[in-house]
């Protein structure tokens, strides 16, 4: 019996066990409360990153470049490393986030008013921060200083007369009617993804070399870099032209000049904020190819101040000019918007705003200009000192050096702003600005043995002029301001800096982007006429109560070359030759001065922009010179 129970009770229990076993009674695994776990650990860990995202404080001060002391460039990664960081305008993504929110609101909420609204901008505000030589060589370039030889489109000896067309130089002979090219060399092609359009050269004083001057860029997937090229020619036959030398460095051409058998280059070279990498010197500093690879310019050549206010280098650097050997080197970093070279300096100026807080509540911003002076005859560039004048310098024509004393003509102006918040946040989305601006005209004498200034005369002219030419021709200066289309021109004596004298025309029609010293006590004004469209040449005399206009000759509908290298003057002969686009044809146009009038002797078709026509009055014939394009035409039997 109960060994049939014991069996009875293993058959039941087997009985159990196989009903379990049955897939339709599987008991599913309790796992809702796990996941949910999991669900709220991550709902916790999103919520800290959120968190940190949001209102952990963006940074304020600029990176770490310790890493980098062992840099002979420390000193200036340091500096760019402070001026390159940008600070943020957020305390952190909270804020960026809300303000971003609300500008959304403000916009529908314009939109919805009529019409989105517009900051106005403060007026000012984005301103404000000649002899023969050996070889025949006769100079035709109406150089800024006797003996500074300035590159140009056009050289001639006294057998040839050579024109940079762009990329062809071309070599003509001298033949009156049946002058002819001989010869041409084209520049264009290479390695160089494209040329620029600047093109001048030198010719030498034996007139066997030519160098040219030119500017190029060169194009990669993410960016362009720009270039400037020194080109050493051959033409001593000019049938069979052959290039010489080849001098490279990163950056835009400025200007240049030759003098004692060396070329003085000066360019410019702006660091890109995005692309720059302090472990890359290509990204920073100005970069050399003398023909045996690029290398960086020097540390010991860079000039800079203790606060930087802006990543442009001006680099000058001195040439053999036959070799294009790289003889020395000054790089200025925050400098330049002008250059002026004199018989013995080189002149840059740097402009900045200085800002004074008033009482009111306003702010006055004061264009203020620091020039700094630098000797380039020796071995080596020396810095010889600086100075800060009052205004902006229009051009290099606004700088003179004579006896010791640079003179400056300078355009003052001040502008006063007012700003009110009106949207109650940490950033305002409405500014309101109301400016006031009053500008002028300027004259300091700089002693360049101490750079003080020893003599000025300040706002001289009438309210609200600005300064559109200056000619200075030794103790005098005649200066040329404007507003809107009237024209005062100035004349000034400048022979005792203790007591300058000044006087002018007057207001007459129209203003003179050029003025020239003509020669015989007559001064010569190229611009506009009495309106926007017209060109005008006028001639100027002194006279014992001002500055008399003598003659004018005026085209309606014509625009001009405002580059002053294309215009032709030969004060000799009382001629100046200049190209136009006179109703929509290219043309060029020689006038003579016979002292009473302004007599018009040439005036025919050329191909070409007027800025690089060019034109040379040779024995009763004027070689005039184009696009692919060139005229002879006899002036006198």
């Amino acid at each position: 019996m109960k060994k049939k129970n014991w069996y009875r009770g293993l058959s039941l229990a087997d009985d159990k066990y196989v009903v379990e076993a049955h897939p339709d009674n599987v008991i599913q695994p309790k796992r809702n409360r796990v996941v949910i776990s999991l669900i709220a650990a991550c709902a916790c860990f999103a919520l800290v990153i959120c968190n940190l995202w949001l209102f952990i404080p963006f940074s304020t001060t600029p990176p770490d470049v310790s890493h980098y002391a062992d840099s002979e460039y420390y000193g200036l990664i340091q500096k760019l490393n402070v001026l390159t960081f940008v600070q943020p305008k957020y305390k952190n993504n909270a804020a960026k986030l809300w303000a971003g929110i609300r500008d959304i609101a403000l916009g529908v909420r314009d939109i919805a008013l009529g019409g989105l609204k517009t900051e106005s901008v403060a007026p000012g505000e984005d301103m404000l921060d000649g002899t023969n030589g050996v070889g025949g060589y006769q100079e035709i370039t109406d150089n800024q200083v006797e003996g500074i030889i300035e590159a140009d489109r056009i050289k001639r000896s006294d057998k040839h007369i050579y024109y940079l067309d762009n990329e062809v130089l071309r070599i003509y002979s001298i033949e009156k009617e049946n002058t002819t090219e001989i010869g041409s060399y084209t520049l264009y092609g290479g390695s160089k993804n494209d040329y620029l359009d600047q093109w001048e050269f030198y010719l030498s004083s034996d007139c066997k070399t030519v160098t040219v001057v030119t500017q190029y860029y060169t194009k990669t997937d993410s960016y362009s870099n720009r270039c400037v090229n020194l080109i050493s020619l051959d033409v001593s036959d000019p049938v069979n032209i052959v290039k010489k030398d080849e001098f490279n460095i990163t950056g835009d051409y400025m200007s240049s000049r030759m003098t004692n058998g060396n070329i003085l280059l000066l360019t410019e070279f702006v660091i890109n904020k995005q692309e720059l990498n302090f472990d890359d010197e290509t990204t920073f500093l100005p970069q050399i190819d003398e023909g045996n690879g690029s290398h960086s310019i020097p540390a010991s050549g860079i000039v800079s101040p203790d606060k930087l206010s802006n990543t442009r280098y001006t680099v000058v650097m001195k040439l053999d000019a036959n070799t294009l050997d790289l003889k020395g080197t000054a790089a200025y970093l925050s400098y330049s918007e002008d250059v002026y070279v004199s018989e013995n300096h080189v002149f840059l100026t740097h402009v900045f705003a200085d800002k004074t807080e008033n009482e009111d509540g306003t702010t006055t911003r004061n264009s203020m200009t620091e020039i700094s002076c630098l000797t380039y005859g020796g071995d080596n560039f020396e810095r010889k000192g600086n100075v800060t004048v009052r205004g902006y310098v229009k051009d290099q024509w606004s700088m003179d050096e004579y006896e010791g004393i640079l003179r400056v003509f300078t355009t003052t102006n001040a502008t006063t702003i007012r700003e009110q918040n009106h949207s109650n946040g940490t950033v305002s989305a409405e500014i309101l600005q109301t400016a006031t601006g009053q500008s002028n005209a300027s004259l300091y004498c700089i002693d360049l043995s101490t750079f003080e200034i020893v003599a000025s005369v300040i706002d001289f002219a009438p309210p609200r002029e600005e300064i559109q030419s200056v000619r200075f021709d030794k103790e005098s200066a005649y200066v040329c301001t404007s507003i809107e289309l009237s024209d005062p021109v100035f004349f000034f004596d400048l022979s005792d800096l203790n007591n300058i004298a000044y006087k002018d025309t007057g207001t007459i029609e129209g203003f003179s982007t050029s003025l020239i010293n003509l020669g015989n006590g007559y001064l010569l004004g190229i611009g506009r006429g009495d309106s926007w469209s017209s060109f005008k040449v006028e001639v100027y005399e002194e006279t014992e109560d001002g500055v008399r206009s003598v003659c004018s000759y005026e085209l309606k509908d014509t625009d001009y070359s405002t580059e002053y290298k294309s215009y032709y003057i030969d004060r000799q002969n009382q001629f100046v030759g200049v190209g136009v686009i006179d109703k929509g044809v290219s043309r060029y146009i020689l006038l003579h001065f016979d002292e009473y009038k302004l007599v018009e002797l040439v005036n025919v078709q050329l191909d070409g922009e007027p800025a690089c026509m060019r034109g040379v009055y040779i024995d009763g014939y004027m070689y005039i010179f184009g696009f692919n394009d060139f005229k002879v035409e006899k002036l006198f039997d």
